[in-house]
């Protein structure tokens, strides 16, 4: 008994065997990763609906901290003239001390003889080291597949030129909630716009400035009078090009999720829109007192 029990070989795989067990690995893993990406994907758009979440809540505080006032996309705040302590720059810059980033605001607070647009009086201003290197994670949504390590202060989000529509003084802010006879859970204010287009106005989504405004009447991207037929309606996952840019343009918000975009109204909610979205539907929701009825698509 000893001597068969010493003579015995145990057999290993065979090449065949072992191709078997890697098809059959393969397979699974083939089967998993979609679902993992699903769960990624998921994950990601709940932190972007967030994110756009707190630019509605923030701007509806702001609002209510300076007596109704709106931002415009540009320009001084919360004073159209000059005073001191005024803001200089895009509409996502007076939003930071309202998005829990009160000390990035503090820090480009430049003195006296340095602002020129604010009759150099003391400025919040864009022009400062503290905000151009600045990755405020509010502004970055996980899925933006444009967003790049060596260009800080690029935004995922975009503002509704309708809104915040004014040119760089900002002369004639709208007021909120009086503004918005439409209804303020019937009018968008924010949305997903890739950091990096390829082409049209503010295609480069540099948020201390210009670049989050789209649909603006003020330097031409739409016509007010016929909103419809020139209005460029969401752009969903468009290629990413050799160069970083997303073929997409900057006159209108693009998405990096499948199938929608996230919208955040006017009343601090957040909602996702199909891509099949019809062009009069969505300039209904861009226009905050146009006094149309929004479409069944919405």
């Amino acid at each position: 008994m000893a001597r068969f029990m010493l003579s015995k070989r145990w057999r290993g795989f065979t090449l065949i065997e072992l191709l078997v067990v890697i098809a059959i690995i393969a397979i699974l893993i083939g089967l998993l990763l979609p679902a993992v990406q699903k769960v990624r994907e998921a994950a990601a758009r709940m932190s972007c609906s967030n994110n756009i979440k707190q630019l509605s809540l923030g701007n509806i505080n702001m609002a209510d901290t300076y007596g109704g006032k709106l931002q415009g996309s540009v320009g001084l705040f919360p004073s159209s003239t000059p005073v001191s302590n005024n803001s200089d720059g895009g509409g996502l810059l007076p939003l930071l001390p309202f998005i829990e980033q009160d000390n990035l605001f503090k820090s480009c607070l430049v003195g006296a003889g340095v602002d020129d647009r604010n009759n150099f009086l003391p400025t919040y201003s864009q022009w400062t080291p503290q905000v151009q290197a600045a990755k405020v994670k509010t502004y970055i949504c996980p899925s933006d597949y444009t967003q790049r390590d060596g260009t800080p202060a690029h935004s995922s989000y975009g503002q509704n030129g309708m809104v915040f529509r004014e040119g760089y003084w900002a002369k004639d802010t709208l007021r909120f909630p009086a503004s918005f006879p439409d209804g303020t859970s019937n009018t968008i204010l924010y949305t997903d716009k890739l950091a990096h287009c390829n082409s049209g106005n503010y295609s480069d989504n540099y948020w201390p400035d210009w670049g989050p405004v789209f649909s603006s009447p003020n330097d031409g991207q739409v016509d007010p009078n016929n909103g419809p037929a020139t209005v460029v309606t969401p752009q969903i996952q468009p290629k990413l090009l050799g160069n970083g840019n997303a073929n997409c343009t900057g006159n209108g918000p693009s998405s990096p999720h499948t199938a929608g975009i996230q919208v955040g109204l006017a009343d601090g909610s957040v909602r996702f829109v199909s891509g099949g979205i019809s062009a009069a539907t969505w300039w209904f929701a861009l226009t905050p007192g146009g006094g149309e009825t929004l479409g069944s698509d919405w």
